[in-house]
Order: structure tokens, then sequence, then C-alpha cells
């Protein structure tokens, strides 16, 4: 259930990001926006500011961007003519739909800047806990003992254990 609530909060997040790249771009070309969607199907909420409706609708699977004078034959009046999509240069219509993409890219590469300027975390060789009854528990470890070498290797991270232990082939 975790996985499956995980894997819709960021499908989520991708679509709003895609979605908020077409908005945007339509925004600052001066073309009319009368709705932006997350999700289909019935809508759970929704709020209209200025010209745009805001939606979040139940089926989290996508979402759209509609804007004014999309299909070009729908009837505008005349001062919404040219704010229209259809009535835009093709320079400026292909920028609106490029934008969602290209907010993806930029997304990718914000995470991927973040995660190395943080770094992947290394856990230290410290003994959470074991069962009583076991090896390291008879040998006189306890909880909270933290490793400092294994077969004469210096270990500093968790992740070096393994490749030591598969290494030694069950030698004492």
């Amino acid at each position: 259930m975790v996985t499956l609530i995980s894997f819709i909060v960021l499908l989520g997040v991708l679509i709003f990001v895609h979605e908020l790249g077409h908005f945007l771009a339509a925004r600052a070309g001066n073309v009319g926006v009368t709705k932006f969607s997350l999700g289909f199907g019935p809508k759970i909420i929704g709020k209209k500011i200025g010209e745009t409706e805001y939606v979040l609708s139940w089926i989290p699977l996508g979402g759209f961007v509609k804007l004014l004078g999309e299909s070009g034959t729908e009837e505008l009046p005349p001062e919404d003519e040219k704010r229209s999509f259809y009535r835009q240069p093709t320079w400026k219509r292909l920028l609106i739909v490029l934008a969602g993409p290209v907010f993806n890219f930029l997304l990718a590469v914000v995470i991927f800047m973040m995660v190395y300027l943080y770094g992947i975390p290394n856990l230290i060789p410290v003994i959470g806990q074991m069962s009583p009854d076991s090896a390291a528990a008879s040998a006189g470890i306890v909880a909270g003992d933290k490793i400092l070498s294994l077969n004469g290797e210096k270990i500093t991270y968790w992740d070096e254990i393994k490749p030591i232990i598969t290494k030694s082939k069950g030698d004492d």
C-alpha cells in the first residue's frame, strides 16, 4: 500500500511540474488558460481564479492545461481572439508545447543536483540489536558496539563488511 501511495505521489509531482511548464509558458506568451487540472474524472475540488479554473480530480493518472482557443474551431469573442492558442505564431505554440517536457527535464536536473550536493548517507557500523542466543552475543558483542575492523581490515561503513565476509569464504 505504501508503494502504491508513493507511486501516486511521485506521479502527481511529475504531472504537476509538466503541466506547470505548459501553464507558465502560456501565461508568459499571453495565451489564455481556462483550466489547470491534476487528475481526470470527477473533480474533488476546484476553484476559479481569474479566467482559470484550478481542479483536482479523482483519477491521478494525468492532468491537462486547457488553453483558450486550443482547437481553433471554437467561437471566441473578438477581445479573446488575440489570446487564442491557435492564433499564436508557430514558434510560440512550439514553446508552449515543449515547456512541459522541458520542466520535467529541469526537475530531474534539480533532483540530481540535490542528491549530488547532499550525497547519499553511509551508515556507520554500529550494532543495533541482536538475538541473545546468536553467535555474536556469545562472542560478547552487545548493542551499541561499533565494528572497527574485520579480518584486519579497517571498517568505516556498513557496506564495507559484506565484501570482506564474502572474501573470507567462512574461514576463521
